[in-house]
């Protein structure tokens, strides 16, 4: 089922509108193009919607003879309004029409892929017997994003008995200050290539955090695009208690994940200062780190 949502009009002072009419009445245009939609960033497979908007003089009720759409030089969409099938579509690599959803100047693409982005360009021509033609551009860029993750995956490597030893990377796992933890985050291929950052209780990690970033394919075939980060636990970490581990995986502006790992501080199994009135926390997280009596007791 097509929907479409009507765009903004150009302008919506009505003094603009008319002094840009009498401008181009007094020029002897009857017809320009007063901009295009075209979304800048969208994710692979998705549906996009393209349209053109035009603004005519009121000497003439609507000058139009056509609209075309061209992806870089090639043209791949047509409308003539007098022709008995107005519209026509042309087949082009990487684009895919929606013909039942496009009416006149507006244009819906199905299941873009990386190679439909470019440069799309919408070009109006007058009706006789001028013939007046006037078009505009704009940028679009297709992001193929993960599948799947972020994953994170480790090991701490504990300096007191009790304390980290022998736990992976995983909530509740237990550290103390001087207690080295070596992370792990993986996620799925995209393109182009993920932003992915670490932070330590919200921070970026030390200038002596060890980082690296590469790539690796697993048995399976599947390429993960991987961020490793090794640092080793300070006191001042722990102050409330605990210590949450953030990866965070951005890909342009459309993708954005995150995981956050909190450990706690071997001595203190209770973070100290984490409950309803705490700052920076959830009630929902808050009272996940409550002991159950108080739980009920907040409950009751």
């Amino acid at each position: 089922m097509c929907s479409h949502t009507s765009p903004p009009a150009a302008s919506s002072d009505v003094t603009l509108r008319l002094l840009l009419l009498l401008s181009l009445a007094a020029k002897g245009w009857s017809l320009r193009v007063s901009g295009v939609l075209v979304p800048s960033v969208v994710e692979s497979g998705s549906e996009v919607q393209l349209a053109c908007h035009y603004e005519h003089t009121t000497d003439r009720p609507d000058p139009l003879y056509s609209v075309k759409w061209y992806k870089d030089v090639n043209q791949f969409y047509e409308y003539i309004p007098k022709r008995d099938q107005p519209v026509r579509v042309y087949p082009l690599p990487h684009i895919h029409v929606d013909e039942e959803c496009s009416v006149g100047a507006s244009v819906r693409l199905k299941g873009v892929t990386r190679g439909t982005s470019g440069t799309f360009r919408c070009e109006v021509m007058g009706d006789k017997p001028y013939f007046e033609t006037d078009d505009h551009a704009a940028n679009m860029t297709v992001v193929e994003v993960p599948l799947w993750g972020p994953e994170v995956r480790g090991g701490i490597q504990g300096t007191v008995e009790g304390a980290g030893k022998g736990e992976g990377v995983v909530d509740g796992a237990r550290v103390r200050p001087g207690d080295v933890v070596a992370a792990r985050c993986m996620v799925g291929h995209s393109d182009p290539p993920a932003d992915i950052t670490w932070t330590l209780n919200a921070a970026s990690p030390p200038s002596n955090a060890r980082l690296q970033r590469f790539l690796q394919t697993d048995h399976h075939g599947r390429t993960s695009q991987v961020s490793e980060v090794e640092v080793e636990v300070r006191e001042s970490w722990l102050q409330r208690g605990a210590l949450t581990l953030g990866c965070r995986v951005r890909v342009s502006s459309v993708y954005t994940r995150s995981v956050n790992i909190t450990f706690i501080h071997a001595d203190h199994p209770q973070p100290a200062g984490f409950g309803w009135f705490s700052s920076g926390t959830s009630p929902r997280t808050s009272l996940l780190l409550l002991p159950p009596l108080t739980v009920v007791t907040l409950l009751l």
